[in-house]
């Protein structure tokens, strides 16, 4: 059976992935996109450890990358009155820290869409006056809490979110703070569910969703996939191209994804285009449409 090239270079590309750091990738992000710091992560591959963000408005764009901190620390995200900081994350999946998978502080703000916080202590962690919005999000199996807030001035918006197998509780408020007691807190968002997310394989770090998934079509209604279907809660989506280039989404690489590519990709402009950036570029043109090609020849 032949392989298709493009499969060949990602596994190849996954399997030298363990020597590559949140923290590198950070420090060489520029600025785009109307942020200070866009943080382009390649879809599928694992990097590790945490990063500390102190300063400025910046975007994790995760394609569906993991980030796997090995029990150490998470991203931290920590703001004042004089340097503001705002953390948005998307289509990430944050797992194994020992503590917390996301801490934010001070007057920190963020926004987090389609991610996973998985085997974490601390799915995510909220002090002081943060405020954070989530949605269409998985907290599976964090050890203390799927979302903590440490005390009740933290502000934490969570809608359309799945919370599933968390040590003691997926929600806790400790108040006031520090201390010992921790409550149950209980968001007042829309379309929250607790059920087991049903991803691949688990263990394997496969975080597709299988076909029964509740997490299918359970996101914001407002959000679509690829698919025109609504946006399902995780960092993969379902339905969509996972199959590099199938943009038609019939489950292989083929004429009718070229002509979709170039349709409505390069020449309709669609912003939500991922399936045709083949080369990871954050655009897709003519160099996609040729590995596309090649891929299909060799197939």
């Amino acid at each position: 059976m032949n392989v298709p090239l493009i499969s060949l270079i990602t596994l190849l590309y996954i399997s030298l992935a363990g020597g590559i750091t949140l923290q590198s990738v950070f420090d060489s992000s520029e600025s785009g996109n109307g942020y200070d710091k866009y943080v382009v992560l390649e879809q599928d591959i694992i990097y590790t450890g945490g990063v500390g963000v102190f300063e400025g408005n910046v975007l994790f764009e995760g394609n569906g990358a993991i980030i796997d901190l090995e029990g150490g620390t998470g991203i931290w995200a920590y703001g004042d009155e004089l340097i503001p900081t705002n953390v948005d994350m998307e289509y990430i999946t944050v797992m194994n820290a020992e503590w917390y998978g996301v801490f934010y502080g001070g007057i920190a703000t963020g926004n987090i869409t389609n991610c996973n916080f998985i085997n974490n202590g601390y799915g995510l962690q909220l002090y002081d006056f943060a405020e954070i919005q989530i949605k269409n999000s998985n907290f599976v199996e964090n050890t203390i809490y799927g979302v903590a807030l440490v005390t009740t001035t933290p502000l934490c918006n969570i809608n359309y979110c799945n919370a599933w197998g968390n040590g003691e509780a997926p929600w806790a408020e400790n108040c006031p703070g520090w201390g010992s007691i921790w409550t149950p807190w209980a968001p007042e968002g829309e379309g929250l569910i607790e059920q087991n997310p049903l991803f691949v394989d688990l263990e394997g770090f496969d975080f597709t969703l299988q076909g029964n998934s509740p997490c299918i079509d359970a996101g914001d209604p407002s959000d679509t996939d690829l698919d025109g279907s609504i946006r399902d809660i995780g960092a993969s989506k379902h339905g969509s191209a996972i199959v590099p280039g199938d943009c038609n989404i019939d489950g292989t690489q083929n004429i009718l994804d070229i002509v979709f590519m170039i349709n409505d990709c390069i020449l309709g402009g669609n912003i939500d285009c991922g399936c045709g950036d083949l080369n990871q570029d954050n655009m897709v043109n003519i160099l996609d449409v040729v590995i596309l090609v090649n891929s299909i020849l060799t197939t």
